[in-house]
């Protein structure tokens, strides 16, 4: 089993488009979009996995999950 890369606790989900292992609280928590304090490892993941970082939702947060562009080779 995984952990999760925001807190260490065993992971549940498997973000979409930032294929990043998240348990169930920080799944949950991150409903309206991931909190600001953990755009850092947000970032540093997805660039260790050569992702784009998405486009930020009305609330100014980052999604919980997005697609990236499909002319974007992963």
């Amino acid at each position: 089993m995984s952990t999760c890369e925001l807190c260490a606790n065993p992971a549940q989900h498997v973000v979409p488009g930032y294929k990043l292992p998240v348990c169930e609280v920080c799944w949950s928590g991150a409903a309206q979009g991931w909190a600001a304090n953990l755009e850092p490892i947000l970032f540093a993941a997805l660039a260790a996995r050569g992702l784009l970082i998405p486009d930020r939702g009305d609330n100014d947060l980052l999604p919980r999950s997005y697609a990236p562009p499909e002319d974007f080779n992963i």
